[in-house]
């Protein structure tokens, strides 16, 4: 049996009346199929409220590598040598 692989690509994230949401394509094994429009609350998407395009019957654990997929793709890169916020004096 071959290992399922989910990814992520096209991830937009959009501010509507202060509300926060995203879109990304999911693709398996290669292949789209599904897009995925959802509202973020805490950094979390809301699945509950979510319209798909395409596939849409992801169970929990592909859900929770999705949204980390966004999470990871959303977040700021690490700077490399950076000086911390805070010194010792």
């Amino acid at each position: 049996m071959t290992e399922k692989r989910i990814a992520i690509a096209n991830l937009a994230q959009s501010e509507i009346k202060g509300r926060n949401f995203v879109t990304f394509d999911v693709a398996m094994n290669g292949h789209v199929i599904a897009t995925v429009d959802a509202p973020l609350m805490s950094g979390r998407i809301l699945w509950t409220h979510a319209a798909f395009h395409g596939f849409s019957d992801f169970n929990p654990g592909e859900k929770v590598l999705l949204e980390a997929e966004v999470d990871r793709a959303l977040s700021p890169p690490a700077t490399v040598g950076q000086a911390p916020l805070w010194r010792h004096h």
